[in-house]
């Protein structure tokens, strides 16, 4: 689970790292060299931070840290009676795409929600950050040509997946009950109908093999009435998603192969990821016999089990000398190398060079 800490003078440099890589690549199109981009990163710093405390002295600057205390990110609030606003959340960049800002968002949505105030901030038109701010509720309320003031409103629709009613329990692997299950049911289905996954609901006509949720002819019949954890459809999810598919498309799609199981769960990884979906919703602590915590904080550090099977598939790149794997991103989310022969599998237990990637690129 991420932790924040108040920063101290100790966490200077981490600081500085944040915002010199931010600015670093805003400034790439300049062509400066080493030398010349240093004293303008380091008179823009001390710039930004001067502001910060002349006209926030009370804001409260947090480290964001992972589950073993590895500083990741900054978050500085402005607390207020009446509003809280986020001044500045940045994340190193090889701690990226790991859905630490989102959980970040939401311990502040969570906050904001108990004492019912809204949450505000500021982000630039063009930036990735706006859509991540867009999926979890923020609304712009003002702008200019550059730069956007957004909102979010703890009594809208998004409040009751952050604070839940005082007579209402906390679903496991969901932030809470009710309203937000239906909002994650909706977001997960609709990811899973746009990578080419059907998705049917209503009654199940038998048990499935986790609740609510079956497999059919390369989908998933889902009933809301019985799903206990709405991250356990991108489990299954990623069932499907890494079968040869003939056996995705079969009448009753099944999986008894291991590495295959291990695929799938760095789908669902990645999945969430790319949907900005906490980490517990999927990897809950009635799932994965007991190590869902341990198979979370894994590929927060980057320790990925399944993966090499990801990269067999072709839906995500294998790490080259000086390039490493985009990974957590994919370049498809569904397998479209057939089956192999138990021979053949046998004979290359790891990873078969003679594949063709799958051609079409996941939704940004």
């Amino acid at each position: 689970m991420l932790s924040t800490r108040t920063a101290t003078d100790a966490d200077a440099s981490l600081l500085f790292a944040l915002f010199a890589e931010q600015k670093a690549a805003e400034m790439a199109p300049l062509g400066l060299s080493s030398t010349q981009l240093q004293p303008l990163l380091d008179m823009q710093y001390r710039g930004r931070e001067l502001t910060y405390a002349q006209a926030w002295p009370s804001a409260a600057n947090l480290i964001l840290c992972l589950p073993d205390g590895t500083p990741a990110g900054r978050l500085l609030l402005h607390r207020q009676p009446e509003s809280i606003r986020i001044l500045d959340l940045a994340v190193l960049a090889q701690y990226q795409r790991r859905g630490i800002g989102s959980c970040a968002l939401r311990m502040v949505q969570r906050s904001a929600a108990e004492v019912s105030t809204p949450v505000h901030l500021r982000v630039v038109n063009d930036s990735r950050a706006r859509r991540l701010y867009e999926r979890l509720g923020f609304r712009p309320v003002a702008g200019d040509a550059l730069s956007c003031e957004m909102q979010w409103l703890p009594q809208e629709a998004t409040a009751p997946a952050l604070s839940s009613p005082a007579n209402a329990e906390p679903a496991d692997g969901c932030a809470a009950s009710g309203i937000v299950c239906k909002d994650l049911l909706h977001q997960i289905t609709a990811f899973l109908q746009q990578i080419g996954l059907r998705v049917e609901t209503g009654p199940l006509p038998s048990p499935g093999f986790l609740p609510g949720i079956q497999m059919i002819r390369n989908g998933l019949r889902v009933d809301p009435d019985a799903l206990l954890y709405p991250g356990d459809l991108l489990h299954e999810a990623g069932h499907l998603a890494v079968m040869p598919p003939e056996r995705r498309n079969a009448e009753k799609p099944s999986s008894s192969d291991p590495a295959e199981e291990m695929a799938s769960i760095a789908w669902s990884w990645a999945a969430a990821i790319h949907l900005g979906i906490p980490a517990e919703v999927v990897f809950h602590e009635h799932g994965y016999r007991g190590q869902a915590s341990m198979l979370a904080e894994g590929f927060a550090r980057g320790q990925c089990p399944g993966l090499p099977m990801l990269w067999w598939l072709g839906l995500t790149t294998q790490p080259q000398p000086g390039c490493p794997s985009i990974f957590p991103r994919m370049r498809a989310w569904l397998r479209e190398k057939p089956e192999i022969s138990p021979a053949a599998h046998q004979d290359s237990p790891a990873i078969k060079p003679n594949f063709t990637p799958a051609v079409h690129e996941a939704h940004a």
